[in-house]
């Protein structure tokens, strides 16, 4: 009992922790946490609930460069939100609670020490390395990675090309799974530790041997579904095809995630232990609206309000006051730009008060504060199969049809479920006592029937996507908008990667043409920024091995070919 209060302690503290910590990947204490005494099963869940708090910043780091945010009328000092002309300054918690947070799984990885009766809590860390790892890549390319994690032992690590990370975070993920496979089959005499609820915020423990250990099971279908986005993006590269392609048929035998995966460690309305994604796009505990100085854009709104696509069922849930939301271009400072929402709510909370979200009557991506923090969404798998079988990576099946719509049907479900995971009364059958209810499934139908008169009604009617061009501008389209606001970092490297949603640089209407800012100084043909640059600290501590002559314009990440 004592040790599962010093665990679920952890838990509580380790959003705070997660975001506030200043822990660096040079940081030469032997135990990152600081603590002589703990062990890895301490370390482990603190460092799962600490990279459900970096998701969330992830996310929050692309609100503006995804093209989802735009600044306010009245609100100045925007400057190179606006401009886009972004330094080594900035974004940096990135790359420093990533390492930091990577430090985590290594220590639990070292202190293992390929013990096999710890085989789940290591390959565990292992995963959740490889996962953090990934998502630094997508935004820095190449990183220090090999020599990293080392303390003194590499003060000054060496850069590792974006492309042999990648390889090596596939070689990661494979024996994970294959390590897990192997103590789900050990005889109980060798002892392997199964992983308590507590220790495991993401999936909720191993189970018993009994079970042979089947809530493993989990953690290799996420493994196996962050394998699956990882090879989908080299095998995009020419160079990488021929690596990546025949790896896909190796993921089928594992399976991928069920449901959407979703970190809670028993978030609630307290200081300090609200969900990241609320504490982002809904309220303080005191009830004071987040984010109130910025809206949505026009470009957005437009995949909702009928100007691009029409979507009034998750276009509800998703912004205020729709189809009226107070949106506005990125970069406007005009007269015609707009305001912000009357406080004391934002333009991301749709339900009518705050109490609504207490009583679990809020959806849509700012369900509450004790809601499920999004590592991976279920909504995303599913695209990622429907362009496999469109690309000939796995069996075509029926080239991606089911699967697009599975992902459309995944997103719709996420977005009315309240805080706890419980769908919204609405969504069932029609009935005398409730005449205007729907299914989800129903919601869909009609989503796809309403955008029969859409300028590309294929981005919601897959049948009528009749090049490999086309479907792959759906499926990526459907992704961005079924991620928005829950992984806008990965929104964006959907854009980047495959060019969708098309953008119109100098067209006939701007604010929905495009996401570039008004005031945009890049480069690149579609204005818009192609990574970050590394932080200034590595230029101070590891000079020899930064990267000079990085450009945010024109320097891409190796899968971003488009």
């Amino acid at each position: 009992m004592k040790m599962k209060k010093i665990l679920n302690c952890i838990l509580i503290c380790a959003v705070v922790m997660g975001i506030s910590s200043c822990k660096k990947f040079l940081d030469v204490n032997d135990n990152p946490n600081n603590a002589t005494e703990s062990n890895a099963d301490l370390v482990l869940p603190q460092a799962i609930v600490a990279t459900a708090a970096h998701t969330s910043g992830f996310n929050q780091s692309m609100n503006v460069p995804g093209g989802f945010f735009a600044g306010v009328a009245g609100v100045g000092g925007y400057g190179a939100t606006y401009t886009w002309a972004y330094t080594t300054n900035s974004f940096t918690a990135m790359w420093t609670n990533t390492y930091d947070n990577a430090n985590d799984y290594q220590y639990v990885i070292t202190t293992n020490a390929g013990d096999p009766q710890l085989v789940f809590t290591t390959s565990i860390a292992r995963i959740m390395k490889a996962f953090a790892f990934a998502r630094l890549v997508d935004q820095y390319n190449d990183v220090p990675y090999s020599d990293a994690l080392k303390g003194v032992g590499s003060l000054a690590p060496k850069y590792d090309k974006a492309e042999d990370i990648y390889k090596d975070l596939i070689k990661e993920l494979t024996e994970s799974i294959a390590a897990i496979s192997t103590g789900q089959a050990a005889p109980v005499s060798a002892g392997v530790k199964a992983v308590a609820t507590p220790i495991d915020p993401l999936f909720k423990g191993s189970g018993a041997f009994a079970t042979g250990f089947s809530g493993m099971d989990k953690w290799k279908r996420f493994a196996n579904t962050v394998r699956l986005r990882l090879l989908v993006k080299m095998a995009g590269v020419p160079a990488l095809n021929s690596y990546a392609t025949p790896l896909f048929a190796t993921t089928a035998s594992v399976g991928y995630i069920q449901e959407d995966a979703l970190c809670n460690p028993g978030y609630t309305k307290e200081a300090g232990r609200q969900s990241p994604q609320w504490n982002n796009y809904g309220a303080s505990v005191s009830d004071l609206a987040t984010i109130t100085q910025n809206v949505p854009t026009k470009w957005i709104l437009s995949f909702y309000n009928g100007v691009k696509l029409n979507d009034q069922v998750r276009g509800r849930v998703s912004f205020r006051s729709f189809p009226n939301t107070n949106v506005n271009q990125l970069g406007d400072e005009t007269s015609a730009s707009v305001a912000a929402v009357a406080p004391p709510y934002n333009a991301w909370y749709s339900a009518a008060t705050w109490a609504d979200a207490a009583a679990g009557n809020a959806y849509g991506i700012a369900k509450g504060p004790s809601q499920g923090q999004p590592i991976f969404m279920f909504s995303e798998l599913n695209f990622l199969i429907a362009e496999c079988q469109v690309r000939g990576y796995l069996p075509v099946g029926d080239g991606g049809a089911s699967a697009f719509k599975a992902g459309i049907t995944a997103s719709f479900d996420y977005l009315y479920r309240n805080q706890n995971g419980i769908l919204n009364p609405t969504k069932v059958a029609p009935s005398a006592s409730c005449p205007t209810c729907s299914t989800i499934a129903t919601d869909v139908d009609a989503y796809i029937t309403s955008n029969a008169g859409a300028a590309k009604p294929y981005l919601v009617n897959y049948a009528l996507a009749l090049t490999t061009n086309e479907k792959i501008e759906a499926i990526s389209t459907q992704k961005y908008i079924a991620l928005a606001n829950i992984m806008n970092d990965e929104a964006f490297n959907e854009y980047k990667r495959t060019g969708y949603p098309a953008v119109i640089t100098n067209g006939p209407a701007p604010a929905t043409d495009t996401f570039a800012s008004k005031q945009s100084v890049a480069t690149s043909p579609d204005k818009i920024i192609t990574r970050f640059l590394y932080p200034q600290e590595e230029y101070n501590l590891n000079a020899g091995n930064a990267k000079p002559g990085i450009s945010l314009y024109t320097s891409k990440i190796f899968w971003d070919v488009n």
